[in-house]
């Protein structure tokens, strides 16, 4: 379980800086690659992303605010793709995903079958694939709980996001937590000197398997 989610909001700020130090023990990249492609501590199996009810809705409720039928949306990071298909069924067909599993891509194509004939997923990691799309390809890029697994020799990718996206960016992410495979951000921090306004914020506390530490952020591309 993660330090950030062990002990109250009020001392986290005297304990982080200790904890750093003593428990997050950077690895390198293709550690983290590995992981995420088979993770080895019978944690985030691909079959346990297919439960996340409330998560899902929350995003639905965002983009329903900033898509219409003809977006063209980007997932990266969509696991077994719960959050596409909650996009397919509410009439979003332009969709791709980016997924560094195989696992969860074959259980992706078992579980939604409709939604995975109709969406293109690049079973890659992130890395390897987003210099190749155009800028301003689509009108919506997203994740949840993705960005903050994102290794610090990768953190070129938020330029690139930011590049691609030609309308609006979504992200829903642990901003605190620290582990080896967690890097805490401020997502506002990151996306704003990059040409992306923030135009809405909400804590997730009240939000089932988020939690206080996590925060859902839309930016809108200004230039």
């Amino acid at each position: 379980m993660k330090f950030a989610r062990l002990v109250p909001d009020s001392i986290k700020p005297v304990l982080r800086p200790i904890y750093r130090e003593i428990a997050h023990r950077p690895r390198a990249r293709n550690e983290l690659h590995s992981y995420w492609r088979q993770p080895w501590d019978g944690s985030n199996r691909p079959e346990g992303y297919l439960d996340g009810k409330e998560k899902s809705e929350l995003l639905l409720e965002l983009m329903g605010k900033y898509a219409d039928r003809q977006s063209r949306v980007l997932e990266i990071g969509c696991n077994v793709g719960r959050n596409l298909n909650y996009l397919f069924l509410a009439g979003l067909t332009r969709l791709e995903g980016i997924e560094i599993s195989e696992a969860a891509v074959r259980l992706l194509r078992q579980t939604f079958p409709e939604m995975a004939r109709n969406t293109k997923i690049h079973n890659v990691p992130v890395e390897d694939i987003i210099k190749a799309f155009e800028d301003d390809e689509f009108d919506i890029v997203f994740t949840m709980a993705v960005l903050e697994h994102i290794h610090r020799d990768s953190e070129w990718i938020f330029a690139e996001m930011a590049r691609i996206t030609k309308n609006f960016l979504i992200t829903i992410e642990d901003e605190q937590g620290i582990s080896w495979r967690h890097f805490p951000r401020s997502y506002k921090k990151v996306f704003e000197p990059l040409g992306m306004r923030q135009l809405e914020e909400h804590r997730c506390d009240s939000v089932d398997r988020l939690g206080s530490d996590v925060y859902a952020r839309v930016f809108k591309k200004m230039w």
